[in-house]
């Protein structure tokens, strides 16, 4: 049995849906939360943890939404164990309808760690598939349209990708409105390649130019960077 991840002020389960892993907590932490953001709406909440992240970040209050009727459980017990379970909610939901997503009204942040091996070879495990291919799943344009429908007009949205699908969504976000603000660029050591990358968007143009950073996970000697330890404090129990 996998034992639960435990951070400083809650801990995770996570038998039933992906592990713990720095894509979660990266977005978890890097997301811009203000004090306007009251709702947040996590797609595909897996285990919890994003949402979870964002609340002990000052959030409201919290909807996360799980396919997985299975992972929707654990993410419910995850919940219910943690100091913020009169403030979020999870739900099984499939974001493609939309008569459900419409139902549970309009949200200042929209955060998602989606499918994303659009068209790639998939595994014999069709759990698995689910929750990693967005070709059959939640296609971009769907994600993009269903959430731009219940983003409160000054609300972001934020979500992490592999590089290469972070460049086919950047190709098809602005047809359904979405802008950048920020741009972060993910690197695990110096001098590798960028690994991942976190869009965070609004609805309307940016007034300037949107924000890039970079941020890298380990140093050469494979200890964690000063800024990953930085940027994860308040979370990981190890700092």
């Amino acid at each position: 049995m996998m034992e639960a991840f435990r951070f400083k002020r809650f801990s995770i389960s996570h038998q039933h849906s992906f592990k713990v892993g720095t894509d979660a907590v990266l977005l978890g932490s890097l997301t811009p939360v203000t004090s306007k953001t009251e709702r947040v709406l996590d797609i595909g909440t897996g285990s919890g943890v994003i949402a979870l992240m964002l609340l002990q970040r000052g959030v409201s209050s919290a909807v996360g939404i799980e396919i997985d009727p299975i992972a929707t459980l654990e993410a419910t017990e995850n919940a219910r164990k943690s100091i913020w379970n009169e403030k979020i909610q999870i739900a099984c939901a499939n974001f493609c309808d939309i008569s459900v997503i419409r139902s549970l009204g309009f949200f200042d942040l929209i955060v998602s760690n989606p499918p994303f091996f659009s068209n790639s070879l998939k595994s014999p495990d069709n759990k698995r598939n689910t929750t990693r291919h967005n070709d059959e799943s939640l296609p971009f344009e769907l994600l993009l349209k269903n959430a731009s429908s219940i983003l409160s007009e000054n609300g972001y949205f934020s979500l992490i990708l592999p590089v290469s699908q972070s460049e086919l969504f950047t190709q098809k976000m602005a047809f359904y409105d979405f802008f950048p603000i920020e741009i972060y660029h993910i690197f695990s050591k110096p001098h590798k390649p960028e690994f991942r990358r976190i869009l965070v968007l609004q609805k309307q143009p940016a007034s300037q130019f949107f924000v890039e950073k970079s941020i890298c996970i380990y140093q050469t000697d494979n200890s964690y960077s000063e800024d990953y330890k930085r940027l994860t404090n308040k979370f990981y129990v190890i700092f």
